[in-house]
């Protein structure tokens, strides 16, 4: 016996089916506010924002699983400090106090493998300065310099302000001078952030007077592999300023492939001379050690980069559809 079905039942039916196929998507992702994205499709850097270097090489048959017709690639020859062919390197944005960094990253491929730098502090290749410097001072010595960088394949987040250093109350003694009105720098010099804990802190002389100071927080195990595509992401958000006293209330994430590798929520980046610091400037200037150079002929790619305030933020699936009768 053949039972007729209607127009009317049909679309039900497809209306059903489609709310239980959206109920197990995952959720839809939004980021509240995008200060800039760069695909690496082609060259034209400068017509994007980016100054001070214009140059890097586009890599049309490489591009990462989130689409596009390229990636920017860095190709370092044996001994060599800086990629073939340069990088854009610097791009400004509007000040915030929060910074939210996504980007996919691919390390060497299955004949030539990724080595890194051979030493323990480089290569460097992402960084992010604040409005307290200028748009072309110096990357190693500022008033706050943040790193997002992988020591070989370990993930790593790292911080330096050799500018602000106290030369004339330098200790390794926790607290130091963190937390007081006093003028210090925060990444090692005037105390190490051990409230923080820290995988290294360290401060050496750059030429009297001035020091330069880091510290470090690395993942707590390697988590990128060769010839592979990887999404990294990183967030980071300053301390706040209560009663001129720094309060440790500043944020730092890292997340590779959706895993959270690195959080502190207790890290201090700014003190109460700099009380309304805020990041406007990311660099992107892959750089390994004078003296040593790339140990290898090696290569890395980045593609699809997005810089935004905030971590996307998750709206929910629809768990049902309306149907409305004919």
């Amino acid at each position: 016996m053949h039972r007729t079905v209607s127009p009317r039942q049909i679309l039900l039916s497809l209306s059903l089916i489609t709310a239980t196929i959206l109920s197990g998507l995952p959720a839809i992702c939004s980021a509240q506010t995008t200060f800039f994205t760069e695909n690496f499709d082609n060259g034209n850097f400068a017509s994007r924002g980016w100054y001070d270097s214009t140059g890097g090489v586009i890599d049309t048959s490489v591009f990462s699983p989130s689409g596009g017709n390229g990636s920017i690639r860095f190709s370092f020859a044996q001994g060599s400090n800086s990629p073939t062919g340069g990088s854009p390197k610097r791009h400004s944005f509007t000040p915030s106090e929060s910074v939210y960094v996504s980007f996919w990253l691919k390390l060497g491929t299955a004949g030539a493998p990724w080595q890194g730098s051979g030493v323990s502090y480089h290569p460097h290749v992402i960084m992010l300065l604040t409005d307290a410097n200028g748009d072309f001072d110096g990357l190693a010595w500022t008033y706050l310099t943040f790193y997002i960088e992988w020591n070989s394949f370990t993930p790593r987040l790292a911080i330096q302000d050799g500018q602000r250093i106290n030369v004339s109350q330098l200790t390794t003694s926790y607290p130091g001078l963190l937390g007081s009105t006093t003028t210090h720098a925060v990444a090692g010099g005037n105390g190490p952030q051990n409230q923080a804990t820290p995988t290294l802190v360290d401060y050496y002389s750059i030429g009297a007077p001035d020091y330069t100071n880091a510290t470090y927080w690395d993942s707590a195990s390697p988590s990128l592999v060769n010839n592979r595509w990887h999404h990294l992401e990183a967030y980071m958000a300053m301390n706040s300023i209560s009663g001129g006293i720094p309060q440790a209330n500043g944020v730092i994430r890292y997340w590779v492939d959706g895993a959270l590798v690195v959080e502190r929520t207790n890290v201090y980046l700014r003190t109460a001379q700099f009380a309304t610091q805020k990041f406007n400037q990311f660099v992107l200037a892959p750089y390994i050690e004078p003296g040593t150079g790339s140990p290898v002929s090696q290569s890395m790619w980045l593609d699809n980069l997005v810089v935004a305030n905030q971590r996307p933020t998750t709206l929910p699936a629809p768990t049902n559809l309306r149907v409305v009768q004919q």
